[in-house]
Formats: C-alpha cells, sequence, structure tokens
C-alpha cells in the first residue's frame, strides 16, 4: 500500500490525476508499467518544454506536435529499453532507471535524437558507464554534437573508465594542452584518449633522447601535431632522420614548420622531385649548398598546386608522373632488397648444414 501511495505522489506531481488515484486504491499494482508510462510522460513534457500534460494541451497545436513528441519519447525510451535488455535480459529493464537515464542525457543538452544516435554505439554497454563517459567529455568543453561525432570516430571510447580519461587528460595537460588544445584531439583524434600512458610516453622519450628536441619543443609538436601519438615509434623516429640528416633540418626548423603533420610520403615525393630538378641539396657537414634551398615550411605545408607552381616551378602533370616513376623505382629496390636478404639467409643455412659436428 505504501507503494501505490508512493507512487500515485509521483504520478500527480506529473499530473496522472485518475491513474494516480487508481494505483493509490489497487492492491495489485505492478510497478514496472506504470514507471514506464510515468518515464515516458515525463520524457514527453521535457520534449515540448513543458512541465505537465495540460501545459502541453494548452501550448501545441491539436494533433501534430504534441503527437510527434509523444512519439520521440516512446522512440527514445524504446531505444533504452533495448539497451537494457541486451545487457540484462527481458527480466532486468527497470523503467524508473530508463526515465531517469533518459531525463540524465537530456539535462545534458542531448536531443532525443542524438540520445538514440549514442546508443546505437556499442549497445550492450551498461548505461551508467555510457552516461559517465559522455559526462567526462563534455566536461572538456565538447558539445553534444562534437561529442557524438568523436564517439562515432572512436567508439571504443565508451568503454574507457572515468578514471582512465581523467588520466589521459591530465597527461596531455603535462604537455600544455589547454582547453582548445583538448578538444581538438578529442574531435579529430579521439583514439589518443584510449592509448596506454607507456605509448605517450614512449614518443615523449623519443622525442627527446633520441631527436634531441627540448622539454618545450617537445609539447609545440604534440600540441601542433597530436596524430604523432598515433605512429609507431619506429615510423616516427624514421620521419626525424629523414629531416635531420637527407634534408639537413635542424630541430628548431622542424618544430617551427609543423613537420609532423606531414606524412613523410608526401615529404619524400615532394624532396626528391626538388633533388632531380636541381632545386634541392643536401648540406655538406659544414651546412654549405650550392643551391638556396626553399624553407621546409614552404615545401610540406604548401598545397600541392602551389607547390609545384610555385617552389618545383612545373606542372602538376609532370609531378603526378614523377610520382608514378618514382613509386615504380621504390617497388624495385624493395624486390631487390628481400631477394638480397633471402639470398644471404640461404648462404647462412648452407654455412650451419656444412659445420663439422
Amino acid at each position: 500500500m505504501e507503494l501505490g501511495r508512493l507512487c500515485g505522489q509521483v504520478l500527480q506531481r506529473h499530473s496522472f490525476v485518475p491513474l494516480a488515484c487508481h494505483c493509490i486504491r489497487s492492491t495489485s499494482w505492478k510497478p514496472s508499467p506504470v514507471a514506464f508510462i510515468c518515464s515516458l510522460q515525463y520524457v514527453a513534457c521535457r520534449l515540448t518544454g513543458s512541465s505537465s500534460p495540460e501545459q502541453n494541451e494548452a501550448r501545441l497545436p491539436p494533433c501534430s506536435s504534441k503527437t510527434d513528441s509523444n512519439e520521440g519519447a516512446q522512440q527514445l525510451l524504446e531505444t533504452l529499453t533495448t539497451s537494457l535488455v541486451e545487457q540484462e535480459g527481458p527480466a532486468g529493464v527497470d523503467h524508473l532507471k530508463l526515465g531517469k537515464v533518459a531525463n540524465s542525457f537530456l539535462d545534458m543538452g542531448l536531443s532525443p535524437a542524438q540520445i538514440m544516435h549514442l546508443f546505437s554505439l556499442q549497445p550492450k554497454l551498461p548505461l551508467q558507464s555510457r552516461l559517465a563517459v559522455v559526462s567526462e567529455l563534455l566536461l572538456l568543453g565538447l558539445s553534444p554534437d562534437t561529442t557524438l561525432k568523436a564517439l562515432q570516430k572512436s567508439p571504443e571510447l565508451l568503454r574507457m573508465s572515468v578514471k582512465h580519461l581523467r588520466d589521459r587528460t591530465a597527461l596531455l595537460r603535462r604537455f600544455s594542452f589547454e582547453e582548445v588544445g583538448l578538444n581538438h584531439v578529442a574531435i579529430h583524434f579521439p583514439s589518443i584518449f584510449t592509448l596506454p600512458q607507456k605509448k605517450i610516453e614512449g614518443v615523449e622519450r623519443l622525442l627527446r633522447e633520441k631527436c634531441l628536441f627540448t622539454v618545450q619543443q617537445v609539447s609545440k609538436i604534440l600540441q601542433t601535431c597530436p596524430n604523432i601519438l598515433l605512429e609507431e615509434l619506429n615510423d616516427v623516429e624514421y620521419k626525424f632522420q629523414f629531416a635531420y640528416f637527407r634534408m639537413g633540418v635542424q630541430q628548431r626548423e622542424i618544430v617551427k614548420a609543423g613537420y609532423f603533420q606531414a606524412s613523410l610520403a608526401e615529404i619524400k615525393n615532394r624532396v626528391i622531385f626538388l633533388e632531380r630538378l636541381g632545386l634541392y641539396q643536401t648540406p655538406d657537414k659544414k651546412g654549405q649548398t650550392q643551391v638556396v634551398n626553399p624553407k621546409l615550411k614552404g615545401i610540406i605545408r604548401a598545397s600541392e598546386s602551389d607547390f609545384v607552381a610555385r617552389i618545383a616551378c612545373s606542372t602538376v602533370e609532370e609531378y603526378k608522373v614523377f610520382k608514378e616513376l618514382l613509386a615504380r623505382e621504390e617497388e624495385q629496390r624493395w624486390k631487390e632488397e628481400v631477394a638480397m636478404k633471402s639470398e644471404l639467409s640461404d648462404l647462412e643455412s648452407d654455412g650451419e648444414d656444412s659445420d663439422p659436428e
């Protein structure tokens, strides 16, 4: 009976007076269906921006808007119900809990369509885990729309614990990432937040110890080129070596040019193209060249058309043909290297077989 009175109070609050009276009198009240109706009515009120069904009727046109809002609420709760059924089975569905979850997401600024889209990602994930992750991302200053885009690009984020996300945020802040930088990472490279701490610290250590960048330069590289955190350490090191040894560019210019933003394949194409045109030369031990090399920033940051016309003084067609020929050269070189390694391996095997016991 006490449960019936409590339900009646809840229903009276949402203007279900007849149903409330019926629940108080009833001795065979079943919580789930009534809670579901209550949740559905409350979400419908939230969708229309009013606090009661009577206000809805006063504010809305006779049929369409009210019907659409109720349908939206129904679809939303059906989506939440389906998610909970997948997690706990039909017997584990708590409709009142679903209404509270829907209300929490609405309070965060998500629309019903956004909430339904959110639940289409990792559908078997617990409700509270999903709620906690979204809340943590919104605390970074992301809008609901950009939060959904980040989760769509990297759905595994939803499986991260709040502690993991906070630790990654704290680690990025240690590299002087501010709110704008964190937002940029969350929007464009959200999978960075899923990386193990050792991976991020490994990139930092490589840049400091092997590439000899200063602490300030490392922070600048990570802020302007966060994509470097997603690359293999060997690839990062080789990319640096190409700039430092092949191009003769020092650390300061590498940082200033945003070198790590560009792909190594495109950098090599452009540099080798300039070399064969006689417009670029690797400096000698004294840093001297017989030609005036164009600046690194101009080489890697210019659009392809600008690079070809302004720096290479050539044509797009000629550059296209060159890239095709260079790709063939590299493929042939790779085949020769594989064949040579195979021959050396065979010779070593023959030598071991011929050794006396």
